[in-house]
């Protein structure tokens, strides 16, 4: 049976995300401390601030080797949501230059906005382009919308990779999957019904 985990390293609108897993399973526990990921056949790391910030948080707390074994050597499930994703990457330039996981080769920058008619933070509901090969996305409707609030996005190296994009004035990257890691920027928790489908979706992975 699927256990799923959902990190509170005091940097994350976690009680938001614990709600809206517990609405769907039972089967759920809060990662406290690097014990916790033994206990767990999927992963949630919700992020609310910087870059920079959430890798400084989870180094803190001794979470850094104990995430890339579990996501890495052991294959668990792995779901970030918003700097959740970020931190996918190889590194993130919000207020200088942070490391990341690079578990999914690319860097996090601002949107680019030159020259568009749009303002930063994105913010609000916005909908998802080709998404149909997304197992996150199974079954979720076409027109679906989903709640996005942020100034930077995971930009892939590798643009042959299959990944969601979104189109706030300029097109950006809002979800990805590759193999047992998975992230998006929009935050389901915030997205009503979809929302619940697509983390309903990652339960069942």
């Amino acid at each position: 049976m699927n256990k799923i985990g959902i990190f509170d390293y005091g940097s994350g609108n976690f009680t938001s995300v614990w709600n809206a897993v517990c609405s769907i399973t039972s089967d759920v526990i809060s990662i406290k401390n690097p014990d916790d990921i033994n206990k767990c056949t999927h992963l949630i790391l919700p992020g609310v601030g910087t870059f920079g910030n959430v890798m400084e948080r989870l180094k803190r707390l001794n979470f850094i080797t104990a995430i890339e074994n579990a996501v890495i050597i052991e294959k668990k499930q792995y779901l970030g949501i918003c700097v959740g994703m970020q931190i996918l990457a190889d590194y993130g330039t919000e207020f200088g230059h942070h490391k990341g996981f690079g578990f999914i080769k690319g860097a996090v920058d601002k949107i680019n906005m030159d020259g568009k008619n749009c303002a930063l933070p994105h913010m609000g509901w916005n909908n998802l382009e080709d998404f149909e090969n997304t197992p996150l996305l199974k079954d979720i409707d076409p027109d679906a919308t989903f709640y996005f609030v942020h100034s930077y996005c995971f930009i892939p190296q590798d643009l042959l990779l299959p990944f969601v994009k979104t189109d706030c004035g300029t097109i950006f990257c809002s979800a990805i999957s590759v193999n047992n890691i998975h992230g998006v920027q929009f935050h389901p928790e915030k997205s009503q019904l979809y929302g619940l489908q697509l983390l309903q979706n990652f339960i069942r992975l």
